[in-house]
């Protein structure tokens, strides 16, 4: 048996609450502080590997939980998704799924899109690791993923927003243990920052 957690990034510095995408926004304080919150969990887990998006913010937090002693592997599938609305204010009034109703016309991913590139990454990790691995991106490849990797139905939500608004998304610096034993994939329930304290 071995554990794959996925892991979402810390709190990043966002003060124009905009749509970051993959911009380079940095960790804010407290994102750095569950950074090293999500590193003391991991400090007996036997962790072998990170794997983890190229995005600044993932690379941070990856950074901070290896602490120099856990190998890291960037990998551009596990980026954040492509989306016209990058670097866009959010207005608080305003639906945000507004932001992803035009993806097809402007270019950007859909969820089944991402399914379909962060799946195969699951599946190359798999074969290739033995132990435990941490896997640190963003909530949506994340869930896709996961949704993916378990052969999980999408809904009709997922499929039109990414499932903005659900409840299986993590949090920002929160974890979701998948056990893995031969073709089985358990999802475990998710560790949460305020588990973390």
């Amino acid at each position: 048996m071995k554990t794959f957690y996925l892991v979402r990034h810390g709190i990043y510095e966002n003060p124009l609450n905009m749509l970051p995408g993959r911009l380079p926004v940095r960790l804010s304080p407290e994102g750095i502080e569950q950074s090293h919150r999500l590193k003391e969990y991991f400090a007996g887990k036997s962790v072998r590997r990170i794997y983890c998006s190229p995005v600044l913010r993932c690379r941070q937090t990856a950074e901070i939980m290896s602490g120099g002693r856990i190998p890291m592997t960037t990998d551009i599938r596990l980026a954040e998704t492509l989306s016209a609305y990058q670097g866009m204010c959010y207005q608080g009034e305003q639906d945000p799924r507004e932001f992803y109703n035009h993806r097809k016309e402007l270019g950007g991913e859909s969820f089944e899109d991402l399914v379909a590139r962060t799946v195969p990454v699951f599946r190359e990790i798999d074969s290739r690791e033995t132990g435990n691995v941490i896997i640190c991106s963003h909530s949506a490849p994340l869930l896709a993923m996961q949704l993916g990797a378990t052969d999980s139905p999408l809904d009709d939500e997922l499929r039109a927003y990414g499932g903005f608004r659900d409840p299986r998304h993590l949090e920002k610096g929160s974890i979701r243990p998948l056990e893995i034993e031969g073709n089985s994939i358990t999802v475990l329930g998710m560790v949460l920052q305020k588990d973390l304290m």
